[in-house]
């Protein structure tokens, strides 16, 4: 209570002395400013579902929300009565005691100060409800931020029969009437126990972006939380467009929403990007996880690897990397190794493609048991996998799938194969549109790192080699990394200045081993690749030649 009258003397001051709050300013700008947070964290946020009726919203005001979230139609929508007036009402209600009007009235004169969030469920409420706002912020009576919701596409388990707000509508009246919002625009969901496996897609989230990549405000697009996991690589991508994009999760009443899923949005994700509308108890049970320190990072295994390990000067030169050859060297590794990419060589065993086997290893290291050594580790591994033979690859996938289903997979992991395509068509490897094309289709979520066939690097990284291999992988949301040879890369005076410019879009990653030639045989190929960009070049150096080149390229 003595909290509620603390913010609410702060807010009157603010309001009477300092300037007015834009409406389309930022959600945790202003509730940072009023101290209702800490911190600039859309953990920190409240929300209050339906402050509709006057009952309603009379107890949102009483409530220790800092965002109220009500409903907007028109009155008798749908019937042959129906106004032009919006009211606050949630289909199936048509009718309300509470209008637009009023429920402003009131909730301006609160002290309080809450944010505001409309949800409107028809196009016909969207225009003299934003009359109404521009009226209102005319006289400069609103002073604080206004969100505009509408759920504009076809989302999850929706089929395109049933209405949505118009798109092209929604957002022209906000552009002409009042762009001085931030814009909400969310699909129409559904989550169906029976599917729990459906969510959202590629295409719907490109669509979305689609709709909206021209407006100028900024945007928190609302998705149902219980699917975002699962559509993480898409929602992630969608974050990278803009800094004025954000995420609102919100649940529906019976969805099973989980800790571990909200933890591991939070934890690929920035603290600021994502605001979370969650129902008691896993809201409360949230936060408390949130806040251990010591827990281990629940990352998404496509993700960036910078990202996960966060090297000094997020040099790709400070990640180390180590061969996994046998249960020996791995427990080597793992014991006395600070965390860093592990190369694992993956055949298939003969007569049976559902064991995977490390190659060369003596005694036989199961992948599976690789895997679960690495799950166990405390520190901080990247899981690398040079597939050697094309029968492994589906298998491995499906592995990794398991593992990840299974909540274990929190590593970044990467597949590798050498490939063929294109104009570097080679008998014996398997082709590029096939190997994208399982990965997708059984475990999407890695970063594609696809190499050349040793037999077509006699002149280096040619352009025509370089070109196919960029025609193969633009069309991939997937992270993607070249793998590179050094030695080859020494004769690619072209191919080295066509693969720097292509660093905004795919990673660059050389290696060098003692077994392809002495460290200076590779040393022109590593030095040249070092003008590119840090963040996004890799080095898969042996311990020595790392070493050397480390010497060579910090003290020369």
């Amino acid at each position: 209570m003595e909290k509620c009258i603390v913010l609410s003397f702060i807010f009157l001051v603010y309001h009477l002395c300092g300037p007015a709050f834009p409406t389309g300013g930022d959600m945790l700008d202003y509730l940072f400013q009023l101290g209702y947070i800490q911190e600039k964290d859309g953990l920190h946020v409240s929300w209050y579902h339906s402050a509709n009726s006057k009952t309603e919203m009379e107890e949102s005001l009483k409530s220790e929300a800092m965002v109220l979230e009500a409903d907007v139609n028109v009155e008798g929508y749908g019937t042959s009565g129906q106004t032009n007036i919006p009211i606050m009402a949630h289909p199936p209600d048509i009718y309300s005691d509470n209008t637009l009007q009023e429920w402003l009235d009131v909730v301006l004169r609160s002290k309080k100060g809450l944010g505001i969030k409309l949800d409107f469920k028809s196009i016909e409420a969207v225009e003299p409800s934003l009359d109404l706002l521009a009226r209102k912020n005319l006289k400069s009576e609103i002073n604080r931020p206004v969100w505009l919701n509408a759920d504009i596409l076809h989302g999850p388990n929706v089929p395109n029969f049933v209405r949505v707000i118009n798109a092209t509508r929604f957002l022209s009246l906000i552009q002409a009437k009042f762009p001085e919002a931030t814009i909400s625009p969310g699909w129409k969901a559904l989550y169906l126990p029976l599917f729990p496996g459906a969510t959202y897609t590629r295409a719907m989230v490109e669509e979305m972006y689609a709709s909206i990549r021209n407006v100028t405000q900024k945007v928190s697009f609302p998705v149902r939380a219980v699917m975002c996991k699962r559509a993480w690589p898409h929602f992630s991508w969608l974050l990278r467009q803009s800094p004025r994009y954000s995420l609102t999760l919100w649940q529906g009443k019976s969805d099973p929403v989980t800790v571990n899923d909200l933890l591991f949005i939070r934890d690929n994700s920035l603290s600021e990007q994502i605001y979370y509308d969650i129902y008691e108890p896993v809201l409360s049970e949230f936060k408390e996880a949130a806040k251990q320190n010591n827990r281990k990072r629940r990352f998404y295994p496509g993700g960036n690897v910078v990202d996960y390990f966060r090297p000094k000067n997020s040099d790709g030169l400070n990640i180390q990397w180590y061969t996994v050859d046998n249960t020996i060297g791995l427990m080597s590794s793992l014991r006395d190794e600070d965390g860093g990419m592990l190369v694992i060589p993956v055949v298939s065993r003969e007569g049976s493609l559902e064991v995977r086997l490390v190659d060369r290893s003596a005694p036989v290291l199961l992948l599976q048991d690789c895997l679960d050594t690495i799950f166990a580790s405390p520190k901080p591994w990247g899981i690398y996998l040079k597939i050697r033979s094309q029968d492994a690859l589906a298998p491995t996938l499906l592995l990794l799938q398991q593992a990840y289903e299974s909540d274990l997979l929190h590593h970044p992991t990467w597949i590798n194969m050498d490939i063929s395509f294109g104009r570097f068509h080679t008998p014996g490897y398997v082709d590029g549109k096939e190997f994208v094309k399982t990965i997708n289709e059984i475990f999407p979520f890695v970063t594609v790192a696809p190499g050349w066939p040793n037999e077509v690097l006699s002149q280096g990284y040619t352009l025509p080699l370089i070109e196919d291999m960029m025609r193969l992988c633009e069309g991939l949301w997937q992270e993607v990394s070249f793998q590179l040879q050094a030695r080859a890369l020494g004769r690619s005076f072209q191919g080295i200045r066509k693969l720097l410019k292509s660093t905004s879009r795919f990673s660059l990653t050389t290696e060098h081993r003692p077994e392809q030639g002495s460290y200076f045989s590779g040393y022109k190929g590593l030095i040249l690749i070092r003008a590119g960009r840090r963040d996004r070049i890799f080095y898969n150096l042996s311990r020595n030649y790392r070493g050397n080149f480390f010497r060579d390229t910090f003290t020369s």
